[in-house]
């Protein structure tokens, strides 16, 4: 009898362990997570929204990548809003273009409109935050348990070491740059270390923490890697924007919402590539209040550009 029930537990063992892949996947377990340090209590896990009122993704109905974006908030368990875009007309684009030196591609000034048409959709309801995604972003499996609460305590401790306030700290913040392709403190172009930046700027400005998720540096962006390499491995720094290239994930309040639709609104005089580079002007010429977490928290995935598709 006994001989004839070991086949049966050895197939049992075997089914046992080639579920738990389809398990992983379909239930988002994240066992890696469980190992981490969970003693202080910053790490215990955002909520669905990661600490924000909303998370609203920019994508019109007919976009490929859709479907992907749905399926890593699913797996990850992010409720992601996505409202539904209009259909662009000749009449809209030639009501946003610049009337004189316009120097935006039609697939940038939809982009554009894109993210305009999330703030207005995050302005119609009471919420006091949220954060804009692009379609095209992906995000570590510890983002909800781990990298967003670290970030999260981190900014709080600078803005409000001593009060209790909301999950992202007092709102006198106007863009949180959690997605983005590198932030420096100068131009990327030049030299970007971050080694005088800590030597002479006063602690209250800018806060480090260490990040378990975090990769190493060799695998980091080269530009990245240098801007940070004064700093330990596996250190995140919270920092004043300056430098924040890309809109992939930025977090906004009511206040900044509505500035950024009446500052920001068309493409505006003198004419503008696209979106992220009004966005960088804002934080780095016009004292906007904006702060990055780097390295970033949020990035693009490799893929075609609908933005070059649609100007082709």
């Amino acid at each position: 009898m006994d001989s004839k029930r070991k086949p049966i537990r050895l197939l049992a063992v075997c089914l046992a362990i080639c579920l738990l892949p389809v398990i992983y996947l379909f239930f988002g377990v994240d066992w890696s997570v469980a190992s981490l340090p969970r003693k202080d209590p910053v790490l215990e896990s955002a909520n669905s929204t990661l600490g924000f009122g909303a998370v609203i993704a920019v994508s019109h109905a007919k976009s490929s990548r859709r479907k992907d974006l749905i399926f890593a908030a699913n797996l990850t368990g992010i409720d992601l809003t996505i409202p539904d875009q209009p259909v662009w007309t000749d009449r809209d684009l030639r009501s946003f273009r610049s009337p004189e030196n316009s120097r935006i591609g039609k697939g940038s000034a939809l982009a554009w409109m894109g993210h305009l048409y999330a703030l207005k959709w995050f302005l119609s309801t009471p919420l006091s935050t949220a954060i804009i995604l692009e379609d095209d972003v992906d995000w570590s499996i510890h983002l909800r348990r781990t990298q967003i609460p670290l970030a999260a305590a981190a900014l709080r401790a600078l803005l409000s070491p001593n009060t209790t306030s909301t999950y992202w700290g007092p709102l006198t913040w106007e863009l949180l740059h959690l997605g983005h392709c590198g932030d420096f403190l100068a131009s990327p172009y030049d030299n970007p270390s971050l080694a005088p930046y800590l030597a002479n700027a006063p602690s209250h400005t800018y806060s480090t923490y260490h990040d378990p998720t975090l990769p190493p540096r060799s695998r980091l962006r080269p530009q990245t890697a240098e801007f940070l390499g004064a700093l330990p491995e596996q250190t995140r720094l919270l920092h004043p924007s300056r430098w924040p290239l890309c809109t992939f994930g930025y977090a906004v309040t009511r206040a900044s919402a509505a500035r950024l639709l009446e500052t920001y609104g068309t493409e505006g005089p003198g004419g503008c590539q696209a979106y992220d580079v009004r966005i960088l002007e804002a934080c780095r010429d016009h004292g906007w209040g904006c702060w990055s977490v780097n390295p970033e928290l949020l990035h693009h995935v490799e893929g075609g550009s609908e933005i070059a598709g649609v100007d082709a």
